[in-house]
């Protein structure tokens, strides 16, 4: 997989320059917004979603008709998605109405569609056999709310999650010691891939496909 056009960095600068001039009048799109976009396009998470995408390709096939990504961001795995191929419907679906109003500006493949809401509540509309559901950011998720939307889930969807064992940041209520640990985890009734990847020997991030 090569890397992201240079079209989304010239977005990514265009959308910097909207926040500072927004962060004049609204209270809601303040400057730690433009460290928020830096971030959520980062080595770490470019990376992180280069390696969902890889894996998951591996296990995609005709009869997934749509993706549905939990807790999406600003979309970076969605635009990885569809660059590496996935023509079918993505939908980034993001809590933070800011980041979702950016997500929306970052835009560059006409089969990504953005919702606003928590991906937890919403999962059951996407709760059919041909969807692929993904969530790259388990340690923002309580476990039982998690848990509970894969043994709801219909047997045949794809699912592709990502958590890990960074515990310093405040809002990383679920996270793992390990691979073992996150893997046992997850009422999961086939493992079709797990692994994991050190970054900079900071923490380890821990990745699952299945059904």
């Amino acid at each position: 997989m090569e890397y992201l056009t240079p079209l989304i960095y010239r977005k990514i600068i265009d959308t910097i320059s909207y926040i500072y001039d927004k962060s004049g009048t609204d209270p809601d799109m303040d400057l730690f917004r433009f460290k928020d976009v830096l971030n959520s396009f980062s080595e770490g998470q470019f990376e992180s979603k280069k390696w969902a995408v890889e894996e998951l390709n591996k296990f995609i096939f005709d009869q997934y008709n749509e993706c549905f990504i939990i807790g999406g961001w600003h979309g970076l795995f969605s635009h990885l998605l569809s660059e590496s191929g996935f023509r079918n419907k993505i939908v980034n679906c993001e809590l933070d109405i800011v980041c979702h109003t950016i997500a929306k500006r970052l835009k560059i493949h006409e089969n990504i569609s953005f919702r606003h809401g928590d991906g937890i509540d919403i999962f059951n509309e996407y709760n059919y056999n041909d969807k692929i559901v993904v969530c790259t950011a388990c340690e923002h998720i309580d476990e039982d709310d998690l848990n509970l939307v894969i043994q709801l889930k219909k047997p045949e969807m794809l699912m592709c999650l990502q958590s890990n064992n960074y515990y310093e940041v405040d809002s990383h209520i679920n996270c793992h010691q390990s691979l073992e640990d996150f893997v046992s985890s997850l009422p999961l009734k086939q493992i079709l891939y797990s692994g994991k990847k050190n970054y900079k020997n900071k923490y380890d991030r821990f990745m699952v496909i299945g059904r």
